[in-house]
């Protein structure tokens, strides 16, 4: 998914939950097409709610491409409850992943209920921006070449040649013996904690994402 860009496109700013693939795919949009990134003093914080108009109005977003990274909540809640870089309560590391799923977590009621807010303000801010691509990180994974065309086409540059990624970046450095692809698979889950995920799970968000609820 994606909207028509200018030509004038000189930078990049990536959104997205935590383990959904922020770093690695604003890194090889990034090198591919030679933009350069937006950071903090650039709407904040990229795993944050998305801003909204009155915000980011402020900004100058007509020379900027917003990707906006997604990942199936099944394997993401795994990866979250192994770390979720949640400073503000150190033993959250110390929960089950039942207890985990239905802990309290920034301003969410718990993390599946921050999965669908989040998912559903970068839908919301990329139809508002003029320049944005979603993507989910399996189809990243699956297809990096796909991605690629995607950009360049709407960045009208097809002269730009593939440099492919085969390592996955996150803030603490290169996964270079991680398997992404066993990480990416939806995880056998207890019934009793598919449940409990279900249960906060937005139907409609996962219709967007292009997603199966699942168990």
């Amino acid at each position: 998914m994606g909207r028509q860009l200018s030509l004038t496109i000189n930078s990049i700013k990536v959104f997205g939950e935590r383990h959904c693939g922020t770093n690695a795919i604003g890194y090889f949009a990034g090198k591919n097409f030679k933009l350069e990134f937006q950071h903090y003093d650039f709407l904040g914080w990229k795993h944050r709610l998305a801003p909204k108009k009155d915000e980011w109005s402020k900004f100058n977003v007509q020379s900027c491409l917003f990707i906006f990274c997604m990942r199936n909540p099944y394997s993401w809640i795994k990866a979250m409850h192994r770390e979720p870089y949640y400073d503000h309560y150190p033993k959250i590391k110390d929960l089950s992943l039942e207890n985990f799923i239905k802990f309290s977590i920034e301003d969410y009621e718990n993390s599946i209920v921050m999965w669908n807010q989040k998912n559903d303000s970068y839908f919301r801010m990329s139809d508002e921006i003029p320049n944005s691509i979603i993507i989910n990180i399996e189809d990243f994974h699956a297809d990096q070449q796909k991605f690629h065309t995607k950009i360049a086409n709407l960045l009208n540059r097809h002269d730009v040649p593939l440099i492919k990624m085969n390592d996955y970046v996150n803030g603490r450095g290169w996964h270079d013996k991680k398997d992404i692809a066993s990480s990416l698979q939806i995880p056998k889950l207890d019934k009793k904690v598919a449940t409990i995920i279900n249960s906060s799970l937005s139907e409609e968000m996962m219709k967007k994402c292009n997603y199966e609820i699942l168990f």
